[in-house]
């Protein structure tokens, strides 16, 4: 078992000591915040930036390359920050970060969109990677139905839609929410003010078909996505 972080690092110059020693080649920007420590590390056209909270006790890490964020963790395991951090930045592969710590796995499919320029699957593959607001199981139904999996997916103060495109500017719903317990609700107005009805993952993806047909919303075909 690696050791506590809080055994180790408990302020900026602690952080920065334990990040010169796994990554020597990288450069490193520290900032300091109201309860939390950042340093940004970087190296060639990758980076980690890395967030220490105090209360917590944890590291929260964002892993990126050529800018986009690609890979998210929270650990409070030493040897799994910096072991992952130097591989990363070392050059290693999404598959090759991810057989050596597997809290990576989930990762592997977004960083093979992100290379592949598939702007559709990359941001599905990462909302089904990060699993926000509670919404993971809607995430994993959604993906199994060609007609929202068609569609740009995203969020907004804790629910979710969908575009027809990625820049679109427009959206006529429908809205899903997390509810606790595996349960959603689906609603075709934005933020409403009660709730009356809640779904299971598979029936909130069924009553979102059916709010797109009522809504009017045009499915794209296949293979119509812009990369």
């Amino acid at each position: 078992m690696g050791r506590s972080l809080c055994q180790h690092v408990v302020d900026a110059g602690g952080l920065e000591i334990v990040l010169r020693e796994a990554c020597p080649g990288g450069d490193i920007e520290l900032e300091t915040f109201p309860g939390a420590l950042t340093a940004t590390v970087t190296q060639g056209d990758r980076s980690v930036r890395v967030s220490l909270w105090r209360q917590q006790r944890q590291f929260r890490i964002r892993y990126v390359l050529r800018k986009a964020s690609l890979a998210y963790l929270t650990t409070t395991d030493l040897a799994e920050f910096t072991g992952s951090v130097a591989l990363w930045l070392g050059g290693a592969t999404a598959r090759e970060l991810a057989a050596a710590w597997p809290s990576f796995a989930d990762f592997v499919a977004v960083a093979d969109a992100f290379e592949n320029g598939d702007r559709l699957e990359f941001i599905w593959q990462m909302d089904r990677a990060l699993g926000q607001h509670g919404l993971g199981e809607f995430i994993e139904a959604a993906m199994r139905e060609p007609r929202l999996r068609r569609l740009y997916p995203f969020t907004s103060h804790w629910w979710m839609s969908f575009k027809v495109a990625p820049d679109a500017h427009r959206w006529d719903g429908p809205w899903v929410r997390a509810l606790g317990d595996g349960r959603f609700s689906v609603t075709g107005v934005r933020y409403p003010d009660r709730v009356d009805v809640d779904y299971d993952a598979a029936e909130a993806v069924r009553v979102c078909v059916a709010e797109l047909d009522r809504l009017g919303v045009p499915s794209p075909s296949p293979g119509s996505a812009c990369p």
